[in-house]
């Protein structure tokens, strides 16, 4: 982990070793983890420097650059800009593939073939929806433009300017230095994850390495306006345009995003925020560029997240906050446009309706009451006050609602035949699934079925025919498909039926 303040990193160091089973070194602030998603401010940084110097506009198609770019839907491929690519809005799923080909010609070969199947979960420019694919598709436009291929473009552009001699994508390169080995939980202890994870197409989303003392040189260049030292790596204007609210998330805290970094205020001061997950991998940065303080975590399972909340409640010596949101009152004539039923990648079904004089919604089978926080904005509370979830509700061009978003997370209307369907008998589901390299299993357990990931045995709440909700990961769906069972995470992670 590292702090960084002002201008300089004040604090970096590592804890614990580097390969639990054999040949395992003490992890240092120099050694290598994969970081998952803290790629994408990474990617999104670059593809700014290529803006400041006019070769690329946030505010173009896409396709101006790129003719050959296309998703099913043609007419929604012309809108796409590189804004709503880095703000999660460009209405693309989230997705891709944890194993893929390891050659340099990948991620073109992905746009070609892959990203044309693609298609949108909501209009371009309407809400945010986090993606992967709308991050590999931006640095391919950065891979396009600059004729070099992605980990050269990043290497030219970024790394070897501020000194980050450390993050790479390579794993032939990554093995040249010590690295931190995934590690997943099992009966008999840790083990080491086997293989090592490689997709090239993923490098611009998800798929960098790099090491606390790096991250840290990258952080302090945005909280010093692009500076580094005596360099200016991007102008004031290009990091101020990174770090504001580009699209709203509907919570009371402000949480939104903007170019890449999730925005949001935390105990009265606005922060900036990313997590970033690979297997077992867990990294966190999180920043307070007004006190020009910001922390990054590393780690080689579930670790660090509370940890930097932790860390900048001491640093910035102010006690949480708890400000009971006060309602105002509804303008209850737009409720039936609000009412129907809603699911969620991650937050399962949500039913909105109407009962006496009241706004209320059902999720997942827990009800509670709705009060108007501001317009289009509700919140549900607790006995003693405390706002438990949000709900935002977004108007499309003829003020109808196709979708809510339900604690930051979009939900999508469903027609009520759908969640009609009878349910499946959830015997029928045991057995272990996998895409190869991650597996979990489905197992009744006492007339319920649970979900096993490592160590953990994880409920199973029922909610029509084939699909289930976890609080852990999201929703889960069942298909069958030439007679094979495809469990289906977040609507996104596909893993086949291997085994009972």
């Amino acid at each position: 982990m590292a702090i960084v303040q002002g201008q300089e990193v004040v604090y970096s160091k590592g804890f614990g070793v580097t390969n639990k089973e054999e040949g395992g070194i003490p992890v240092t602030e120099n050694t290598l983890f994969r970081i998952g998603s803290l790629s994408k401010p990474l990617t999104a940084t670059a593809i700014m420097v290529l803006v400041d110097q006019g070769i690329l506009n946030l505010d173009i198609p896409i396709k101006e650059y790129v003719p050959f770019f296309t998703l099913k839907d043609q007419a929604a491929s012309n809108k796409i800009t590189l804004r709503m690519l880095l703000s999660h809005t460009a209405g693309l799923p989230d997705g891709t593939d944890i194993v893929g080909s390891r050659n340099l010609d990948a991620l073109k070969y992905y746009i070609q073939n892959d990203v044309p199947q693609l298609s949108l979960i909501a209009p371009p420019g309407l809400i945010f929806s986090y993606s992967n694919h709308g991050f590999n598709i931006a640095g391919y436009v950065a891979e396009f433009v600059t004729e070099k291929y992605f980990p050269e473009f990043m290497q030219e552009v970024l790394f070897n300017p501020i000194g980050m001699s450390r993050t790479v994508y390579d794993p032939l390169l990554a093995m040249t230095f010590p690295v931190a080995l995934g590690h997943e939980r099992t009966e008999k202890g840790e083990k080491v994850v086997r293989p090592f994870y490689e997709n090239v197409a993923n490098y611009p989303s998800w798929f960098a390495m790099s090491t606390a003392e790096d991250y840290a040189k990258f952080l302090l260049m945005h909280l010093n306006a692009g500076q580094l030292g005596n360099q200016s790596l991007l102008s004031a204007s290009a990091v101020n345009e990174m770090q504001k609210l580009q699209v709203s998330r509907y919570n009371l805290h402000q949480l939104g995003c903007g170019l890449s970094f999730i925005t949001e205020e935390y105990n009265g001061v606005q922060t900036l925020r990313h997590g970033g997950a690979i297997g077992t991998y867990t990294s966190f940065i999180l920043a307070a560029p007004e006190k020009k303080m910001a922390i990054v975590t590393m780690s080689n399972q579930d670790y660090g997240i509370d940890l930097a909340y932790d860390i900048m409640d001491k640093l910035l010596e102010v006690d949480p906050i708890h400000i009971q949101p006060k309602s105002m009152t509804p303008n209850s004539l737009i409720w039936k446009q609000y009412t129907g039923y809603y699911l969620g990648n991650l937050n399962g079904l949500a039913h909105i309706f109407i009962d006496g004089q009241q706004l209320k919604m059902q999720l997942n089978g827990k009800e509670m009451t709705l009060h108007a926080y501001e317009e289009n904005l509700y919140f549900a509370k607790d006995t003693e006050g405390n706002p438990i979830a949000t709900v935002g509700f977004v108007l499309g061009e003829r003020d109808e609602v196709d979708y809510i978003v339900l604690d930051g997370q979009f939900c999508k209307r469903v027609e009520k035949e759908l969640i009609s369907q009878p349910r499946t008998s959830e015997s029928s589901l045991e057995g272990t699934y996998s895409n190869g390299s991650v597996s979990y299993g489905l197992k009744v357990i006492k007339d319920q079925l649970f979900m096993l990931d490592e160590d953990q045995q994880l409920f199973c709440q029922p909610l029509f025919g084939n699909f289930f909700y976890t609080e852990e990961q999201g929703l889960l769906e069942i298909q069958e498909i030439e007679k094979r069972k495809i469990l289906i995470i977040q609507d996104n992670w596909k893993f086949e039926k291997v085994g009972r």
